[in-house]
């Protein structure tokens, strides 16, 4: 027994001894040089490596130079002139000179030191020291670029590895509040930015960078949280400086979304005041965020504004909603003397959407859509100017529904609850319009060369007060495949359509009150001729077409309509798009379209234009269509488009293509759209549509103009244009005038400068328009936004300018 724990002790001294020896081979690094040369000097225990001279450690670190002097005995390793160190962490040191201190694990980096850590920040210093155990190192005379694309700069600094802090400050720390503020006038003191000039080397950031920096006292930067923390931080514009605090931190360029107080910005009103208002961002978890906005007046009743989002895989929903005390000054009085019509009362709003698909509620896929809105009163928006991600001011109509469209193979089923209201129609017994419930079936198949499609609605309707509509509606729509006469080349379609529709009126303008049943029968024939001419980079294409359609019986006055045609109704089984009442009686819709386009060697279309012109011919008169479509006679109105699209960058592929065409391919160019409405007799436009753009890399122009005349009263204009000069400077003009009755809505100016790192804008603003709560305004604004802040500074020049009425 004696004998088996004395062998027991001699195999545990055995072990211990051998973990002891590991232990300290682990820590200590023995190293192999190799070089051109290699001298070995016995009395000072000194290897001597000259000519690219490497060594190499047990566990795989490397260190390269011009020279290597190893003293294996004491432990440390002197290197000259272009010096790297590479460990097995990912971590890279470049020098001139190396210190390298293998029992203390520490090395001292001298003259032009660049650090690159396993997280691919690099830094450069005029001296470094890092301990390799701690990952820990202190540098003099700092720039950084690190790995989150932004930009550090210190008089010193330390780095922590592990964990992931990156600490700049100054050599003499302020004591006092004194110290405090003085010192931000030093010249050596920190500095951060994520805009750099890469092409200026051997600068300060300031220099490297004329859009914007923080110049600091200390600056933090924690690579786990993506925060940085700046004390006694002065931001600068084009290095004047315009804004101090004491303490200012904000998330890292990488950091999407993160909780914090966002950029506040001012705004003046003429009636209301000056607000300021101060939203905070909340990211409640990776799906949904809430940011909650205070307006404040400091003239009237403040504004809560909220706004909470979620986002899933299958799922979306939000909650827009604000609200105010109301107006704090009833007796408020315009630049007449005139009394503002301002009533008392608290405002608000509240929108709500969800949007959620499901599988095989009903059919495969399931489509839920839950929608309330909701404005206390019709102006509320408008007045206060409140937009946000999901509501605009101008809104003027709401719509609460409730609605599952489920779909299956070639079917479809919808069911919905809707509720409409018109915020501009002050009667309670007109504005809102009710449809509860609405159920929709559709089902499509192919069968005897014939494309069929099945579908079944009902709807309940109550609108204009004691009105009720209910209807409920089968149709069979057949289309066939087409026939293509071989001798002539003419392509026939023939269409069907078998409607049983039964509808429940009481007190319905225009149509018998109780049960009206009845089975309509639409027979058409379409028949085209195309026409082409395609060569290797030109293709033509002329395609007359004619519709001839009967639909036997007669129809309910649909003169209240205020249908106008346009040029794909030509072809249209049911021109007013009227379930319970379709157009009746025979017709031909006749017309023709020509198109060209011009290809690129690469078969890419850089010129394409299409004209198009028809018109209807009834068999007879049909007093009970719209007027205003000319439908009610028997030849309507001549209707047709002409489009045009031209990309230049396109057209040059053989030559040089330059980076301003580069961009012109994919943004630039011009394109036209025309629509129009002559009547028969060509001698006088009824509607003329025209929309208009063109880009190039220095101008972009847009117009839209909309003319109606006779078959309605409305003419109106909107251009923008923008600029883009040199050194990222643009200038944006936008005018919209209502040339009908002769007044300008609304005026906008913008000048900016925009480059990658920052935005600084003016934008001089007047709204022409006005109503019993909205007046005309004047706004001019300055704006100021850091990109990787995302939101702008914007403070508001407005009393710099006149307000006018």
């Amino acid at each position: 027994m004696k004998n088996k724990i004395i062998t027991f002790v001699i195999i545990f001294k055995i072990i211990f001894l051998f973990s002891i020896i590991a232990k300290s081979q682990e820590l200590t690094s023995i190293y192999e040089i190799t070089a051109k040369k290699v001298f070995y000097l016995e009395n000072e225990n000194l290897i001597i490596a000259e000519g690219d001279a490497q060594a190499t450690d047990q566990f795989g670190k490397k260190i390269y130079a011009d020279k290597i002097n190893y003293n294996k005995k004491k432990g440390l390793i002197f290197t000259e002139f272009n010096s790297k160190y590479i460990d097995n962490k990912g971590n890279v040191i470049l020098a001139e000179n190396f210190y390298y201190d293998l029992n203390l694990k520490k090395i001292e980096a001298k003259k032009n030191v660049v650090y690159t850590d396993a997280n691919k920040n690099i830094f450069e210093f005029s001296n470094f020291e890092y301990f390799e155990n701690s990952e820990k190192g202190t540098g003099e005379n700092m720039f950084a670029h690190l790995a989150s694309n932004t930009y550090l700069e210190g008089e010193i600094a330390n780095i922590n590895n592990l964990t992931g802090i990156i600490l700049v400050k100054n050599s003499a720390e302020p004591k006092n509040i004194f110290d405090k503020l003085f010192s931000i006038f030093k010249k050596k003191n920190n500095h951060y930015t994520n805009c750099i000039n890469t092409s200026l080397t051997n600068k300060n950031i300031n220099e490297r960078c004329p859009d914007w920096s923080v110049t600091t006292t200390k600056s933090k930067h924690d690579q786990k949280t993506k925060t940085v923390h700046h004390e006694n931080a002065i931001i600068k514009i084009r290095n004047i400086p315009v804004f101090y605090t004491p303490y200012f931190s904000h998330p890292d360029p990488s950091v999407k979304r993160k909780s914090g107080i966002l950029t506040p910005s001012t705004k003046t009103f003429h009636y209301l005041g000056q607000t300021i208002k101060s939203p905070y961002f909340w990211a409640i978890d990776e799906n949904s965020d809430l940011t909650i906005t205070p307006i404040l007046y400091l003239e009237e009743n403040s504004i809560l504004l909220t706004e909470y989002r979620k986002q899933d895989i299958n799922s979306n929903f939000y909650i827009d909603t604000s609200f105010s005390k109301g107006y704090k000054n009833l007796d408020k009085k315009d630049d007449d003397g005139n009394s503002l019509n301002r009533t008392g009362g608290s405002r608000n709003h509240f929108f709500l959407n969800y949007n959620g698909i499901f599988e095989n509620l009903i059919y495969e896929k399931n489509e839920i859509n839950l929608s309330i809105q909701r404005v206390s009163q019709k102006n509320y928006l408008n007045v206060n100017q409140i937009n946000t991600q999901n509501i605009n001011q101008d809104i003027n109509s709401l719509t609460n529904t409730i609605s599952i469209d489920s779909y299956g193979l070639k079917k479809k089923l919808g069911i919905r609850a809707q509720v409409f209201e018109n915020l501009s129609d002050d009667n309670g017994n007109t504005k809102y319009q009710y449809t509860i419930p609405a159920i929709d079936y559709s089902n499509f198949f192919t069968t005897f060369n014939n494309n069929f499609n099945l579908t079944s609605s009902f709807a309940s309707k109550y609108y204009s007060g004691d009105t009720k509509e209910t209807s409920q509606i089968n149709q069979i729509q057949t289309i066939s495949e087409p026939y293509i006469m071989k001798n002539l080349g003419v392509s026939n379609s023939l269409l069907t359509k078998i409607s049983n529709i039964n509808v429940y009126n009481d007190k319905v303008d225009n149509a018998k009150d109780n049960f009206n049943s009845d089975i309509i029968t639409t027979l058409a024939l379409e028949s085209s001729f195309p026409l082409g001419k395609f060569g290797k980079k030109t293709e033509e294409i002329i395609m007359p077409k004619i519709f001839l359609k009967h639909t036997p019986g007669n129809m309910s006055d649909e003169n209240i309509s205020e249908k106008i045609i346009g040029y794909g109704d030509l072809y249209s089984m049911d021109r007013l798009n009227s379930l319970t009442n379709p157009e009746r009686g025979t017709s031909l819709g006749y017309g023709t379209s020509y198109e060209i386009n011009k290809k690129n060697s690469y078969n890419e279309i850089y010129t394409k234009s299409i004209f198009e012109i028809g018109q209807i011919i009834n068999s007879k008169k049909n007093s009970n269509m719209p007027t205003n479509s000319s439908l009610n006679e028997k030849n309507s109105n001549f209707v047709g488009n002409f489009s045009f699209y031209f990309n230049k960058a396109l057209e040059l592929e053989n030559e040089k293509i330059t980076e301003q065409y580069k961009q012109m391919k994919k943004t630039g160019g011009f394109n036209l759209n025309y629509s129009f409405n002559i009547n028969n007799d060509f001698n006088k436009l009824l509607k003329n549509q025209i929309s208009m753009a063109y880009s190039n890399r220095e101008n972009s122009l847009k117009l839209d103009y909309y003319e109606l005349n006779e078959i309605g009263n409305e003419q109106n204009i909107e251009v923008s244009y923008s600029h883009n000069f040199d050194n990222n400077l643009n200038l944006y003009l936008k005018t919209r005038k209502n040339l009908e009755l002769n007044y300008t809505e609304s005026n906008s100016i913008e000048f900016n400068y925009e480059s990658d790192c920052i935005k600084i804008g003016a934008t001089l603003s007047k709204v022409f328009y006005e109503s019993e709560d909205v007046q005309k305004d004047n706004n001019l604004m300055l704006t100021i936004m850091l990109k990787p802040f995302g939101q702008p500074f914007s403070p508001d020049l407005t009393k710099y300018i006149e307000n006018k009425k």
